[in-house]
């Protein structure tokens, strides 16, 4: 799942020496590993294959010498989800292979992939995570987003992938811990050279257990990472950490936690520096549908906070999350944004299904039956390769009736370059650029009514403001996306739809774009 897809990517082969051994030993234990048990249990496989046309009056997406072309994806692809002896798998991938009526120069291949899966290599101890993703990714938060997967000529995307190869070994220590040992190899590539490549490697320690008091439990977490970026330099960082937790009732509970971190985000030669970090938090569910979080923490660049609330009925999901902390980005690569629509439902049931298996089943069967794409990008986030601090606010809501299925994401993002290093900043297109603080402001709503059994018909509406500062020159964006789409079911396993979007970009790109689109699938 994670090795052979290499050669689809095109991905750049050079990596550190270390990182190179260590993924070859893991991928190794992962191949035999998996190959046994997952044989035997409940597995489903469905090949597809997918027609999409495309009609755009603007396929550079550009502003001058606007050129119309009809663009032909074919997309073959496998889905494998299910569950073996000790094995859990969830495997999404398409190739989507694009013609260009008017210029041949522009066929491409574009890779689409969503996979993860664990494996319980001994039993009830040592277990092996393995994920890996295949995306298109805007790359400057100034140049316009990409308008959905795929179906894009423009400059200002790029396929990116992330595969993680994550051991561990969990038990329990006499009868007074639980321990995690955990190894984490992760790589992330991109076809935009190697401007966005990283190779990132974690070691973590876990210990949970009890005091004399039922109610007083303690925790103690050890972690290093080591980032290698191809644009930037490298990074290292340490932390351990003590936590209180005390349990006032099943659903209240409190924590206070302290330890010391090191790091060489902010140094300007590469020397780590040491701070006290301390903080608390808590964790109240006043009821089964309800959940509400917070915790703040004095760290090395100032104060760090997570406050999440999420609720649902029998029909409608809610979510509120922010956030501020010091990330490195390989594992999620887009800074900001909400993601796509699957990404967005995913976040909003995660209270109500916390198996994420059975989570991702709902979802994908959720979008299917609603007539939405689970690929479609909502708006906002741009690609980044380096330490960043970020400041998220995140509000979503999902109303989902018997015909209709409404969504509305708005999220407000503040993206600061933690690099010290002369001449790093934001990536913007070209070359690196000296902007320090990029901020996106964006909202999204979407709307899904069933005609019929067979029928859908879906609107949706986005806009997404984007802000540079912090160098010697101020970039601003402004993008608009309107979408409706009509699909309908031509049997059990085949079906149709017909689309028209507009895309309007001011500031420092401008263009417009429309377009038509048909589209035939059929699943095996």
């Amino acid at each position: 799942m994670v090795t052979d897809m290499d050669t689809v990517t095109g991905m750049a082969t050079e990596h550190r020496p270390r990182w190179r051994a260590a993924a070859t030993r893991i991928a190794y234990c992962v191949c035999t590993a998996f190959a046994v048990p997952a044989v035997a249990g409940d597995w489903k496989i469905t090949p597809s294959i997918s027609v999409n046309e495309t009609a755009t009056d603007n396929v550079g997406l550009k502003n001058t010498n606007q050129e119309s072309d009809l663009i032909s994806d074919i997309a073959p692809g496998l889905r494998i989800e299910g569950t073996g002896d000790r094995v859990k798998m969830r495997f999404n991938y398409q190739m989507h292979n694009l013609f260009y009526a008017n210029d041949s120069s522009r066929n491409q291949t574009q890779n689409s992939l969503d996979a993860s899966g664990t494996l319980e290599a001994l039993d009830d101890w040592f277990f092996i995570d393995a994920t890996g993703r295949i995306s298109q990714q805007t790359i400057s938060a100034f140049g316009g987003a990409t308008p959905s997967g795929v179906n894009t000529n423009s400059d200002n995307t790029t396929e990116t992938s992330t595969y993680t190869l994550s051991p561990y070994f969990r038990g329990r220590l006499g009868g007074a811990a639980d321990y995690v040992l955990r190894y984490t190899a992760k790589t992330t590539r991109s076809k935009q050279g190697s401007a966005f490549d990283s190779d990132t490697e974690e070691l973590s320690a876990n210990l949970r257990g009890v005091t004399g008091l039922s109610a007083l439990g303690w925790a103690f977490d050890a972690d290093r990472q080591s980032h290698d970026f191809s644009n930037g330099r490298s990074n290292e960082a340490d932390m351990v950490r003590g936590t209180l937790i005390f349990q006032f009732d099943p659903q209240f509970r409190v924590s206070v936690f302290g330890g010391r971190e090191s790091n060489d985000y902010l140094s300007l030669n590469s020397e780590k520096e040491s701070r006290t970090t301390r903080g608390a938090g808590f964790e109240w569910a006043p009821t089964e549908r309800t959940q509400i979080a917070a915790k703040r923490e004095k760290r090395f660049f100032g104060d760090a906070n997570d406050f999440s609330f999420s609720h649902r009925t029998a029909g409608t999901a809610w979510k509120y999350r922010e956030s501020k902390d010091a990330t490195v980005l390989p594992n999620t690569q887009s800074s900001g944004g909400l993601g796509t629509y699957y990404d967005l439902f995913y976040s909003l049931f995660e209270s109500a299904i916390p198996d994420p298996t059975a989570r991702a089943a709902y979802v994908n069967a959720l979008l299917l039956s609603s007539g939405i794409s689970p690929t479609a990008q909502l708006q906002g986030g741009f690609l980044s390769s380096g330490v960043t601090l970020q400041h998220r606010k995140e509000l979503s809501f999902a109303l989902v009736g018997v015909r209709n299925t409404v969504t509305f994401a708005a999220n407000q993002s503040e993206s600061e370059n933690l690099s010290r290093a002369q001449g790093m900043g934001f990536y913007l297109g070209q070359n690196l650029a000296d902007v320090q603080t990029i901020k996106q402001k964006g909202v999204s709503v979407n709307w899904s009514h069933k005609l019929t059994a067979l029928s859908s018909l879906t609107g949706s509406f986005a806009r997404t403001v984007s802000t540079g500062s912090g160098g010697s020159i101020s970039p601003e964006t402004t993008q608009r996306l309107f979408n409706v789409n009509f699909t309908t079911k031509l049997g059990p396993s085949t079906t149709a739809g017909l689309g028209a979007r507009r895309i309007v970009v001011d500031g420092t790109s401008n263009y417009t774009e429309n377009s038509l689109t048909g589209t035939l699938s059929h699943q095996f």
